[in-house]
């Protein structure tokens, strides 16, 4: 008897998720879909890794990790909030880095949703860093003319801080900051219990 209560019950918000989709987001017939086109070279070169290639990182205890490079496009469509209106069809570049020793992955995806700032979100394991692509995002990083690593001077370097405070499942270590370049990538993490992940060349 408890399990055809529950069978009815699964079928009865089955039926109310279906009927959600069915109806609170139809698509109006005349709508316009706008194209935004392709992410354009210069915005793409912001990530410098290459698909197939290898890039290492040196952790403060001094492994020397290797990671390989996944980098892709695909295009996407902007929610179901604008149907009645306008939808976006726009471009998504995605690069992975996955690490040859188990710790987290890379991650960085540019997309241009909004073709007036470049939506560019970079990711240590589950942790972001919103990497500027204007003046307009100031509010989310430090800029240094240069920073010292192993005795050799990088310059422009954007300091980001992750958005660790956002999450519900918090770890006791995680990324608590980026040190990023437009031309080399990732400089510098720093982790939340001392330890540093820092470029190798």
């Amino acid at each position: 008897m408890l399990q055809l209560k529950k069978t009815a019950m699964s079928r009865n918000h089955l039926l109310i998720i279906i009927l959600i989709l069915l109806f609170g987001c139809n698509p109006c017939d005349d709508s316009i879909t706008i194209d935004n086109g392709k992410i354009p070279e210069k915005v793409l070169k912001y990530v410098p890794y290459q698909n197939g290639q290898i890039y290492k990182f040196k952790h403060s205890a001094g492994l020397i990790i290797e990671f390989t490079t996944i980098r892709q496009s695909r295009d996407e469509y902007s929610w179901c909030e604008e149907c009645c209106k306008y939808n976006y069809k726009y471009e998504v570049n995605s690069t992975t880095l996955t690490p040859d020793y188990p710790i987290f992955d890379f991650g960085f995806e540019i997309s241009n949703l909004d073709t007036t700032y470049y939506s560019f979100i970079a990711r240590v394991g589950k942790y972001q860093f919103y990497i500027p692509t204007s003046a307009n995002s100031s509010e989310y990083y430090e800029f240094a003319d240069s920073i010292l690593i192993n005795d050799k001077l990088y310059f422009d370097v954007f300091k980001l801080k992750s958005n660790y405070g956002s999450y519900y499942d918090k770890d006791s270590i995680f990324a608590d900051s980026l040190y990023y370049n437009y031309e080399l990538g990732i400089i510098k993490i720093k982790m939340s219990n001392g330890e540093k992940y820092e470029i190798y060349e």
